[in-house]
């Protein structure tokens, strides 16, 4: 089957009759209950799962007893309905078996997250990935160079059509990616240039950033040189987690990876320093702090205008070049996703991954003051890694203020709080500054 109806018979049964042609199996079909007969009296139903009622969503398939199922272009069907097609193995006297066979789904699908994780942990499952190459005796010669072209290596699809890994779930123009692929120099971050294995240096801080939400909690460790470089280092990217259960494994990876760091400086989002934030009682900064972490924030973080320049200044480290090498690097080991408390190696590294293709723009502008600024999407996944990357640049990142600007800009401040609260406020400010206006002067028309 497939979840369509429709798609079942159009392009699921013919091929299937094609196969038992060939195998000199003769079918035939019983279209009370949807079956072909083979020869030995086995029945094969061919029926979408897909039902036109919501009230009687599992009517199809309550009543069968099955021995083995197969699923086309599984990722378009529902967990639930997975489930209870799963139930249906339940015909005695045979081995029973459940195939599927999807396109890539993303790394949030239930097919990645709970019945299928690439690394095989779940019992009696297997998964199996399938490039296009390995597929390419059955291709037509121009098929594969056609790929290559329309999905280049740093394009949004490349991985989920030619390799057949798990693809980006990102729809869109990369943020720093490859955005036209006839110049593949066109992305600020590119991997071949940007990824490798990036040391501590154990003479500079290390610089903390956390996102924070139940979902995904976040966090990315960098250090900034001297020499205008940032070094990305590691970071962690949580699934279902509360901030009280991911800190003490951000913790426990810091003092892992980091043993010989400098000192470690932290900072956050400014969502974290709003009581109640995140579904806790206070806020998230006095959590933070009441476990250890010395952190700081800037509210204006999340505006628009902000992300934006931060954005220009991140990817004008990615275009620079010192002579050290790169402007900008990001480990290709330290990165670890962890799903309740179970740690895994992040094999593709989110962090990388949003940079190159996972991290899009919006499709609609947001104005701030009298302009249009575009803003990347809120996609849920990527986004909480490259925000991290974006509070640490305006944390701790290089256009940061001298101490004698913010010296003067408190001074100034004080004053004008000074001159404000000295000036004498009465009932009638308003009825005199009226006046004024209707007789174009300040002082009983006088001017």
């Amino acid at each position: 089957c497939r979840y369509s109806d429709g798609d079942t018979q159009s392009k699921l049964k013919p091929p299937w009759r094609e196969a038992c042609a060939k195998a000199g199996q003769r079918c035939v079909w019983h279209s009370d209950e949807m079956y072909d007969e083979l020869p030995n009296g086995s029945r094969v139903y061919l029926f979408g799962l897909k039902a036109q009622d919501q009230a009687a969503r599992y009517a199809k398939l309550r009543g069968l007893t099955l021995a083995g199922v197969y699923v086309d272009q599984a990722e378009e069907l529902p967990q639930d309905v997975y489930l209870e097609l799963k139930g249906r193995l339940s015909q005695s006297g045979f081995p029973h078996q459940f195939l599927l066979t999807p396109n890539p789904p993303d790394e949030n699908h239930w097919l990645a997250k709970q019945e299928f994780p690439e690394d095989n942990a779940h019992a009696h499952h297997q998964y199996y990935r399938v490039s296009i190459y390995d597929n390419a005796h059955n291709l037509a010669p121009d098929v594969i160079p056609s790929l290559l072209q329309a999905y280049p290596v740093g394009s949004l699809k490349h991985r989920a059509a030619v390799l057949g890994q798990r693809a980006l779930s990102a729809v869109g123009e990369p943020v720093y990616g490859m955005t036209d692929p006839a110049h593949p120099e066109s992305a600020a971050f590119q991997r071949v240039l940007h990824e490798r294995a990036v040391p501590l240096d154990p003479q500079l801080p290390l610089c903390e950033s956390l996102d924070f939400g139940k979902h995904h909690p976040c966090v990315v460790w960098a250090q900034f040189t001297p020499f205008g470089e940032l070094r990305v280092v590691g970071g962690l990217l949580g699934q279902d987690l509360h901030l009280e259960d991911f800190a003490p494994i951000v913790t426990h990876y810091r003092q892992l990876w980091f043993p010989d760091r400098l000192e470690v400086v932290t900072c956050c989002a400014p969502a974290g320093s709003h009581d109640n934030s995140q579904g806790m009682q206070g806020n998230a900064v006095a959590l933070l702090r009441d476990l250890g972490f010395a952190v700081r924030y800037k509210e204006d973080s999340n505006s628009p205008a902000v992300r934006y320049a931060l954005i220009e200044r991140l990817a004008g480290y990615m275009r620079r070049r010192t002579p050290r090498g790169e402007g900008f690097l990001v480990d290709n080991e330290r990165w670890v996703r962890v799903s309740g408390t179970k740690p895994t190696p992040d094999r593709h590294r989110f962090l990388a991954d949003g940079l190159e293709a996972g991290y899009v723009w919006d499709a609609h502008l947001v104005s701030v003051g009298s302009k249009q600024v575009r803003k990347p999407k809120k996609d849920g996944w990527y986004e909480h890694g490259q925000n991290c990357l974006e509070y640490l640049e305006h944390n701790f990142g290089g256009a940061q203020p001298t101490l004698e600007h913010a010296s003067r800009h408190a001074a100034s401040v004080k004053d004008r709080e000074r001159r404000t609260y000295q000036h004498d406020k009465d009932p009638y400010d308003a009825l005199r500054r009226a006046q004024a206006r209707r007789t174009g002067g300040t002082r009983g028309g006088y001017g």
